[in-house]
């Protein structure tokens, strides 16, 4: 069971159309100074620190769970947590506007996002440019990543760390998936075009996929 809820929560966070964004954004800056082997090296270094940073983060809420002692209202506190992140995906299908509510990055900080990945022109830059984003990604990512530490933290120690590391797992696929097809095939222009076309379907897999969620917490 808690394979499925962090799978399903890992998928969502996933699919998040602002990190897909911000992979693109840099992707972009890449491809149009350097070539196919320091796009791949750039949009891996990119990956792999984001996956190091959202690990760092895992460690620290964790952390937090347990000083705080809430291991016996967890479940409360979830399917609290779920029903608004469900209620706010949906609503997004139905009635969308960028950045608003859903999991997407404000508007407020896109343009400061903007300028950090399109100004990386050396593949070594992905690696600053990615610590920093994997903080500004936080507002629009949290949500599921929290709810994903939730459920781990009510598991034993030696369980922990493994379900953390497949999440990250989950949530960094796509990205590694974007390095390659940016470098081989799909222009990074094209696939931001994709994103904007499918953002609602999107935010719809994530509602669905957080339902699911909810029906598995007991």
């Amino acid at each position: 069971m808690v394979l499925a809820q962090i799978t399903s929560l890992g998928l969502v966070d996933a699919v998040n159309p602002c990190t897909l964004a911000v992979q693109v954004l840099l992707l972009s800056a890449l491809v149009l100074t350097k070539g196919k082997k320091e796009v791949i090296l750039g949009g891996l270094l990119f990956t792999l620190t984001i996956f190091f940073m959202y690990a760092l983060y895992g460690i620290g809420v964790l952390q937090i769970i347990y000083a705080f002692g809430i291991e016996s209202i967890i479940k409360w506190i979830l399917r609290a947590l779920l029903i608004f992140m469900a209620f706010i995906e949906l609503k997004a299908y139905f009635k969308y506007k960028p950045g608003a509510g859903a999991m997407e990055m404000p508007m407020a900080i896109r343009p400061f996002v903007k300028k950090i990945t399109t100004s990386v022109d050396n593949p070594w830059m992905a690696i600053p440019a990615a610590a920093l984003c994997s903080f500004l990604l936080l507002p629009c990512s949290s949500g599921p990543y929290v709810t994903a530490l939730m459920i781990i933290s009510t598991y034993t120690l030696a369980f922990r760390i493994p379900l953390m590391i497949y999440y990250n797992f989950l949530f960094t696929l796509p990205m590694f998936a974007l390095t390659f097809i940016a470098a081989f095939g799909t222009s990074p222009a094209k696939i931001m075009k994709w994103k904007e076309k499918h953002i609602k379907e999107l935010h719809l897999i994530a509602g669905i996929l957080l339902l699911a969620v909810i029906f598995m917490v007991k």
